[in-house]
């Protein structure tokens, strides 16, 4: 993650998961990951990609029949 918007996840890596349906953040450590959240765990279907936009948010593309371009924005 790049932009300034989550300033906690600045270096992390997102991974989405087809078969077990949920968001992968990776905390890097230089090239080693070191720890591992687990995140939207069923809660929007299979994330076939994840991008970090220009505006600084998290954008999660679905892969389903009728699949959902979600934007995850900071809460609050």
């Amino acid at each position: 993650m790049t932009g300034n918007r989550f300033p906690r996840w600045r270096g992390d890596l997102f991974v989405g998961a087809l078969r077990d349906q949920m968001l992968v953040r990776l905390r890097l450590d230089g090239g080693k990951v070191v720890k591992e959240e687990r995140m939207l765990k069923d809660a929007i279907g299979r994330i076939r990609d994840v991008r970090s936009g220009p505006d600084g948010l998290l954008y999660l593309l679905t892969d389903e029949a009728r699949g959902m371009l979600v934007r995850l924005e900071p809460a609050g």
